[in-house]
């Protein structure tokens, strides 16, 4: 199946599951409330960094490798046992090594009981899953992997609402219902993915050598990563309470609205590089590159654009009223996926053409700058070290500021090094241009009708405004889609 077949499959298929786990997490928002959320989300960030810190670049890794041709059964098992690897040592770890004393300080008091079966939980959804769909996207399986994922998504949606409606959701059951979910769908894709190998002669020493070159550079960025990501949580637990991790966690999941295309483009655009790279095939690689970052950017801008106005009525409409004191988290952090959808394409185009020292070189700048900010942001004016107290609404503002930054720098590094003119001035404009008409078309609706109308009707009346104007826009101003006026007809 051609690249672009994929990318519509991909998109598809991605997107609807994409919603159907916004969904799930909003009912879960909304039944086990701001505070018991707020350490749901917690676990999940604080396990994601430690998975990450025993991963060390490899997974990121085996996917070049296997994007770049097909590889041996041997080459699969030795990245599976590795896996392996990982999740018992991480789960010895945890169990029977760290004292109770450390437990409760790093997980606030929470039982070991819980923690593990989080532990469990996590690594089954962000590794095993994660490898499943990597393989089969390695082998243009997109649809079979996409379709997996689907229904996978479905039947969690399907046990969260019955556990809703029952009153019995609880996060150790979540955790419980991922795990099995997860065994099942790993199963079942390997009974029916139909993958190609090759036979060739591969030692564990040459597997070794192939990925240490690859992961050398990014083990202390990754190390580095880790101790960023779980400062950002536990800094916000720890100064500002559950509640206010609550809100900053649904604001996050909120914005990550705007990055369902991005996410059904990575991987295909991943293997698409990697393997034009591998044939030099630099016309390919920066065809795909720019086609692909212009459009993920502009479909982010334009969704971010048109849903901030309408935060608070989002916010009562999906979570209830008890968020409505994160709206101003929200509203920030609706800005916060416009770049970071470029993030994930310049990270994927990194990784694909195996630049990984550059982007550790970039990246751990923007870690280290980022853990000291982020303390002076979190900590009370009392503090021992005072700083500015803003709870989830200085997070939300870091992450956004910082992000631009480290974004444009990313760009800026890998357009010097391939010779690509450095073009961001669509990036100012689009936001811009297109924040003002998501104001302008709210305004209207809400001056056209009162607020006794139903939020959807003045919503849907707002949504056509915003669309007509939108396509008027690009109609006039082809460029910011990266396009000429007879390209876009």
């Amino acid at each position: 199946m051609n690249f672009g077949k994929r990318l519509i499959i991909s998109v598809l298929l991605n997107t609807f599951r994409s919603v159907i786990i916004f969904v799930t997490g909003m009912i879960l928002a909304r039944g086990l409330g701001p505070e018991e959320y707020g350490l749901f989300s917690f676990l999940l960030a604080s396990f994601a960094a430690i998975i990450t810190l025993f991963d060390m670049g490899s997974s990121s890794a085996f996917f070049s490798f296997i994007s770049k041709r097909v590889r041996s059964k041997y080459f699969f098992l030795t990245y599976f046992y590795w896996v392996l690897f990982q999740f018992l040592a991480a789960l010895i770890l945890i169990v029977l090594v760290i004292p109770d004393s450390w437990l409760y300080l790093i997980w606030q008091g929470e039982s070991k009981k819980l923690v593990s079966i989080a532990f469990i939980a996590i690594f089954f959804q962000n590794q095993i899953w994660t490898l499943v769909v990597k393989v089969g996207e390695s082998q243009r399986l997109t649809t079979m992997a996409q379709m997996l994922g689907v229904l996978i998504a479905l039947v969690h949606f399907g046990l969260v609402i019955f556990l809703y409606y029952k009153d019995l959701l609880a996060i150790e059951y979540i955790y419980y219902l991922i795990s099995i979910e997860i065994i099942i769908g790993a199963t079942v894709a390997k009974l029916i993915f139909p993958l190609e190998f090759v036979e060739e002669k591969e030692t564990f020493y040459n597997h070794f050598y192939e990925y240490w070159k690859f992961c050398k550079p990014l083990i202390p960025y990754v190390w580095l990563s880790v101790v960023m990501s779980f400062a950002d949580t536990w800094l916000l637990r720890f100064f500002s309470g559950s509640i206010e991790q609550g809100y900053y966690a649904v604001a996050a999941q909120m914005g990550t609205v705007t990055l369902l295309f991005t996410s059904s483009v990575i991987r295909v655009l991943w293997k698409e590089a990697a393997e034009a790279n591998e044939n030099s095939d630099s016309e390919r690689v920066a065809y795909v590159y720019k086609r692909v970052s212009r459009i993920v950017f502009m479909i982010g801008v334009i969704i971010s654009a048109f849903l901030i106005p309408w935060t608070k009525e989002i916010i009562i409409i999906l979570l209830g009223s008890q968020y409505l004191e994160g709206a101003t988290v929200m509203m920030i952090m609706f800005l916060y996926p416009i770049h970071q959808s470029l993030g994930q394409i310049n990270a994927t185009m990194y990784f694909a053409l195996e630049l990984t020292f550059p982007y550790v070189v970039i990246g751990s700048v923007h870690l280290i700058t980022s853990i000291f900010v982020i303390y002076f942001i979190l900590a009370p004016s009392d503090a021992f070290f005072p700083g500015l107290g803003l709870g989830a609404i200085g997070l939300a503002l870091k992450m956004v500021i910082l992000q631009i930054i480290c974004v444009k720098v990313y760009i800026w590094w890998l357009s010097r090094n391939k010779g690509w003119s450095f073009d961001i001035g669509y990036q100012v404009v689009s936001i811009g241009l297109f924040l003002i008409l998501g104001f302008l078309s709210y305004k209207l609706a809400n001056t056209l009708f009162d607020e006794e109308v139903y939020v959807l009707i003045r919503g849907s009346i707002s949504a056509a405004f915003y669309a007509l104007a939108a396509a008027i826009i690009f109609y006039r101003l082809p460029w910011l889609l990266g396009l000429t006026k007879s390209e876009l007809k």
